[in-house]
């Protein structure tokens, strides 16, 4: 077993601001979320970001996620807080609350990456998935807005979950944002956020309709994003990834990586409740209300943790969708 001075230094974070959200996203339950007394206040998440990169140094790359961004309290101060430190960072975003005078102040505040969730040009289809009437126009809208002034916003990122509903439309998005100067990123459908573990998710009557059903199609597609990704088109997944979203979509069951998971040795997740996970599918390793990063990270708890997940088989969103080559 590896001592703490083993242990590698993290190089990347997922920071879950809040799990509120104003849509109702029929592949995630976030939107059930209400406001959580215990959420992490901005004084928390400053004295993290500061505590981590006093531990981790720079360069180290962070991404802050929900539920919805942009609901959370004071979020464009901490956004420009996290630039002042010399983080290299993206952010994710459902569009819906970005105006011109919001996409003035994200495109100068220093962040690298805005990804904007857009599963569809088709705005029916995109609606249904996001479950609100309007979700597609109001991501239309911040597209122009980041179009007509990008400031210092290295990449602009449509962020596009593959599933079932969405899947002929997938390389019409492509084209389409190729003729944008926009990158794509691409996530496999996984199991819903917010339902118990059970690996035949897919499967159930109330899940079923997210999972495409026709294998073959899927392959066509995935086969075509690669040709296009090795063509120069600004697809961000690796081609290593999407061979294995192949795998994937053949038999979900089935681990889809030769070797074990690398989660844990490099990245860690804070939830909005600031519960520090090296995988999401297990324990916490501690909380950054109560210990220090470095602390917790190189703790025994971690460490403990860290063994699990090289013994562990499963597939799983972090698997399968954080994966590296």
């Amino acid at each position: 077993m590896n001592t703490p001075r083993d242990i590698k230094r993290p190089k990347f974070c997922v920071i879950e601001v809040s799990h509120r959200c104003m849509f109702k996203c029929r592949m995630c339950n976030y939107w059930m979320s209400k406001k959580d007394p215990d959420e992490l206040e901005l004084r928390h998440l400053y004295k993290f970001v500061s505590s981590l990169k006093e531990f981790a140094g720079i360069p180290f790359e962070m991404n802050i996620s929900g539920g919805e961004t942009l609901m959370k309290e004071g979020m464009l101060d901490l956004v420009e807080f996290i630039a002042a430190q010399g983080f290299r960072f993206s952010m994710v975003s459902n569009g819906y609350l970005i105006d011109k005078t919001v996409a003035k102040r994200i495109a100068d505040s220093g962040l690298s990456f805005l990804a904007l969730s857009l599963d569809s040009l088709d705005e029916s289809i995109h609606d249904f998935l996001r479950g609100t009437k309007g979700a597609h126009k109001k991501v239309m809208e911040a597209l122009e807005y980041f179009g007509a002034y990008r400031g210092k916003l290295q990449n602009l990122t449509l962020q596009t979950i593959i599933m079932g509903p969405n899947l002929e439309g997938i390389l019409d998005l492509v084209a389409w944002a190729q003729g944008k100067q926009l990158s794509l990123s691409f996530i496999a459908i996984t199991r819903p956020n917010m339902i118990p573990p059970d690996a035949a998710w897919y499967k159930k009557e109330e899940h079923r309709f997210l999972w495409p059903q026709d294998t073959r199609r899927v392959h066509y597609v995935l086969d075509e994003l690669i040709r296009l990704k090795k063509m120069g088109h600004r697809i961000d997944n690796p081609v290593g990834q999407l061979e294995k979203f192949k795998l994937y979509f053949s038999d979900p069951e089935q681990f889809v990586k030769e070797t074990a998971c690398s989660l844990g040795d490099d990245m860690m997740l804070v939830n909005p409740r600031g519960d520090l996970y090296l995988c999401c599918e297990m324990e916490p390793a501690g909380n950054i209300k109560e210990g220090n990063v470095g602390q917790i990270w190189t703790s025994q708890k971690a460490e403990n943790i860290r063994e699990k997940i090289r013994r562990c088989r499963v597939n799983c969103t972090g698997m399968v969708n954080c994966y590296k080559e």
